[in-house]
């Protein structure tokens, strides 16, 4: 969204101190990615171990961080929290991670960021939105808490979803269809949430399980319901099912939901009823920033393919990586509580960050890197996601930052 050359990053990073060839006596620093790489949720997956492979080319190119290389221990969770568990065990005890990155689905994400926090390794999430996640960890539950996020949380998404449907479309006859997934439930939570705050009832809330194929029950009733738009809480595969049912039932509305509907799975198996879908993001791959294009070719470059599954993903996943080594840089350390501590109060600005420039994006009571502000209306069109307003695209170059704390 910033028109700034992925040169800067390396300048940066020189004037930091990173600069120089890591000693090749040292061994490497730890950092774990972990996510869907298979499965339903394989775009978010694949996109975070993409991003973050990029970022690892940038960060050892000029040195790595405290004289030493930075090495990536990836790690598929499958969208199980059981297997979650498993590998944030693994990282900890076998791999000795000092911080970690990743995790895309809410279910998956709290029991796994609890094995994180009790081991007081800090973990950035770049993918999983439900508001809960950052809660669970804050006082009184925790005397500090070891757990970020870079993702928009479920708390903000529905703002920026029903600002589009109902202060900007003019429609109040909204229904709500969400998937049984605890993603998709959270998301529901927050979305009558929002509503009830407008002072706004939806027509119908219907619910279909992950993996259903047919929606078109739910939707025959949103239809009787006299519903003006569609609003979805769902992953990408059943969102994409919702599509096909409608098309079935020949309705037209709008449909709109979160930013799991700008994920490639959605639009490649929506097919041509993806066109028109917003949703809300906080990066969109193909803006013409040079900042947008140099990440993009370079992760085409870096994982050999010619598109990224979620692009939003990719960029959350990045500039968590670069909060992170920012923090050990500050912290002049790799000590967990240290790298915590340093990123509740990180006093530089980052410069190359691909979704916004941070500057002290955490502190002790907010662990969101994430502003309102920061969220825009993504609109599929021609099979790509682009801004679904003028206004936000011509202001895509300038600076989203989150409010003074």
């Amino acid at each position: 969204m910033q028109k700034r050359s992925m040169l800067g990053f390396t300048v940066c990073l020189a004037a930091l101190g990173f600069s120089g060839i890591a000693s090749a006596e040292l061994p490497p620093i730890k950092i774990g990615v972990i996510g869907p790489i298979t499965g339903p949720s394989s775009d978010m997956g694949q996109s975070m171990i993409g991003g973050a492979r990029v970022f690892l080319a940038d960060i050892n190119q000029v040195g790595g961080v405290l004289g030493r290389r930075i090495e990536l221990v990836e790690r598929d969770d499958h969208a199980k929290p059981e297997v979650g568990v498993a590998m944030a065990k693994e990282m900890i005890e076998k791999e000795k991670v000092v911080a970690v990155v990743g995790l895309a689905n809410t279910g998956v994400a709290l029991p796994t960021a609890k094995v994180f926090q009790e081991a007081k390794i800090p973990l950035i999430v770049t993918g999983a939105t439900g508001a809960t996640i950052t809660k669970s960890f804050m006082p009184p539950a925790y005397p500090v808490s070891y757990v970020f996020r870079t993702s928009a949380s479920d708390a903000l998404q529905p703002i920026v979803i029903l600002n589009d449907v109902i202060d900007r479309r003019k429609i109040d006859k909204i229904a709500l269809l969400h998937d049984d997934s605890p993603y998709g439930q959270f998301g529901k939570q927050s979305m009558l949430a929002e509503l009830a705050r407008r002072r706004i009832k939806p027509v119908v809330v219907e619910s279909f399980k992950v993996g259903d194929q047919d929606m078109t029950t739910q939707l025959q009733h949103a239809k009787e319901s006299g519903a003006q738009a569609i609003v979805m809480y769902c992953l990408a595969p059943e969102g994409a099912m919702v599509v096909k049912s409608a098309e079935k039932l020949k309705m037209k509305l709008p449909m709109v939901g979160p930013w799991g509907l700008s994920q490639q799975t959605f639009i490649d198996k929506a097919g041509q009823g993806a066109e028109g879908v917003r949703s809300s993001v906080t990066f969109i791959e193909n803006e013409l920033s040079s900042v947008s294009n140099q990440f993009s070719l370079t992760y085409r470059k870096v994982n050999r393919t010619n598109h990224i599954p979620s692009a939003v993903a990719a960029a959350q996943t990045y500039d968590a990586l670069r909060l992170i080594t920012l923090a050990m840089f500050q912290a002049n350390s790799e000590d967990g509580a240290k790298i915590k501590d340093a990123l509740e109060n990180l006093t530089q600005h980052t410069t190359s960050t691909i979704v916004s420039r941070y500057y002290k994006p955490f502190s002790p009571t907010d662990h969101e890197a994430i502003d309102l502000n920061m969220v825009v209306m993504g609109e599929i069109r021609n099979g790509k996601v682009a801004y679904a307003y003028k206004e936000d695209a011509s202001s895509g170059s300038i600076t989203r930052m989150k409010k003074a704390q």
